[in-house]
């Protein structure tokens, strides 16, 4: 389970107007004031409570009764002498009753104990998995806006390069060595830069109004990638061993099953209706009143007994709903076999995402690296006269392409292990250090 709040986080709160916000200071704050994490808190709370609710039938349970009353009217009636006599009727009436009960055999509520604990597993277990899974979406919305924002400085950074290659192609034209076609081509490629940028400008505020949602707050900087970026193998670097993992620990897999437990437990429930109970009750009665026929009259009585009750029958209703109890079952079994399946797969697909993210960087860190050569080269080509504007443009596209590709890389690279971890059920403050640790040089998301 993911740490709750700390007083790093506090100190986190006071620092955002000064400094960036990196991945760790962002979940803690998510845990500090974040809607989303803080629901989640909640309903585990109010889940943990059904231990108590379980345990309270099997508890005596105590009641009290009192009742004071007051009468006051006539009454007529006929003497031997066949005379009609009025008696006034003016008398108080107050009654007091405690009653004890306990349980000593009720197979419902024994099977309701049961269930309160496993509720309360439930509970536990969907909190653990709400909490990696909000855990990833925070890493996912901080990554998103982090590609947002580079992706507007590296498009104007291209939007800059083709309005000096328009300029170029223009100079060139009214000096009689270059084409229309030429400075056409240029203005093209420009006025499509500079939509993307637009675009680019768009999609930030949307990534930033999801990081929003979850935090409650938006910093002003955010921790960006360092330029040194490794990618250390896995450990254990073995699928099997992360798909044992999944199966013993993922927090979505152990809810299906304690909640496949907890339909075995209701067909049992369900089937309690056709038990017998017996109950040991306890009484204490004080009662005073007065009438015609019983003046000062005081009762106070102690009683002790056994209550037997064997249901005889309901009408087919307790059948019923052991049918439909038992189908319930089932269902949750299948359920189970289902969640099992997806965990698997999840597993192994944030493992190969994760084994081939770290090719996929090598590979377009070479590919930045020559996409740069070819656009040095074709500039000098081009004064040279071997290269033509088209060559210039698509070599300053491929630029932009490269580096934006190595960039989404590197975070997907990032997320994809924050994934596994989810996946495995094993996600904790140690993968978001690990993570955080790439994160370094101050970006500033406005524009």
């Amino acid at each position: 389970m993911l740490v709750r709040q700390t007083l790093l986080g506090l100190c986190c709160l006071a620092s955002l107007p000064a400094h960036a916000l990196d991945l760790l200071q962002a979940w803690e704050l998510l845990q500090l004031q974040g809607p989303t994490y803080r629901a989640a808190v909640h309903e585990r709370a109010a889940g943990l409570e059904n231990r108590a609710i379980g345990k309270a039938g099997l508890l005596p349970q105590i009641t009290a009764r009192a009742s004071k009353s007051r009468v006051d009217g006539t009454q007529e009636q006929e003497n031997l002498l066949g005379q009609n006599i009025e008696n006034d009727l003016d008398y108080d009436s107050q009654n007091l009753s405690l009653q004890l009960r306990q349980p000593l055999y009720n197979r419902q509520k024994m099977v309701e104990y049961r269930q309160g604990k496993q509720r309360a597993s439930y509970s536990e277990a969907v909190f653990d998995a709400k909490t990696q899974n909000v855990a990833v979406r925070l890493a996912s919305r901080y990554f998103d806006v982090l590609l947002t924002r580079e992706t507007i400085d590296l498009s104007r950074a291209k939007l800059k390069a083709l309005e000096q290659q328009v300029a170029a192609a223009q100079r060139r034209f009214d000096l009689g060595d270059g084409t229309i076609t030429d400075v056409d081509l240029a203005i093209s490629r420009r006025d499509l830069a500079q939509a993307q940028l637009i675009e680019a400008e768009d999609n930030l505020l949307v990534a930033l109004r999801l990081l929003q949602e979850l935090l409650g707050d938006v910093p002003r900087q955010l921790a960006s990638l360092h330029p040194d970026f490794p990618t250390p193998p896995l450990q254990p670097n073995n699928l099997q061993d992360w798909l044992h993992k999944a199966q013993q620990n993922n927090p979505t897999l152990r809810a299906r099953q304690v909640n496949h437990g907890l339909a075995e437990e209701e067909v049992r429930r369900a089937s309690s209706g056709h038990w017998p109970t017996l109950d040991l009750v306890l009484g204490y009665t004080d009662s005073e009143s007065d009438s015609i026929s019983t003046i000062d009259q005081t009762n106070r009585y102690n009683s002790i007994g056994l209550e037997f009750n064997m249901p005889l029958y309901s009408g087919g209703g307790v059948s019923a709903r052991v049918r439909q109890a038992t189908a319930s079952r089932e269902q949750a079994g299948e359920e189970v076999n289902a969640a099992r399946e997806e965990v698997l797969s999840a597993t192994t697909r944030e493992f190969r995402g994760v084994q081939s993210g770290q090719a996929r960087i090598r590979a377009l860190e070479r590919a930045v690296a020559s996409s740069e050569r070819a656009q040095d080269s074709a500039r000098k080509g081009f004064l040279a006269g071997s290269s033509t504007n088209v060559d210039i443009l698509n070599a300053e596209e491929q630029v932009f392409i490269a580096r934006r590709d190595l960039l989404e890389a590197k975070l997907r690279y990032l997320l994809a292990r924050l994934q596994l971890a989810e996946a495995v059920g094993l996600l904790g403050e140690d993968d978001i250090l690990q993570a955080n640790a790439y994160l370094g040089p101050e970006l500033a998301i406005g524009y």
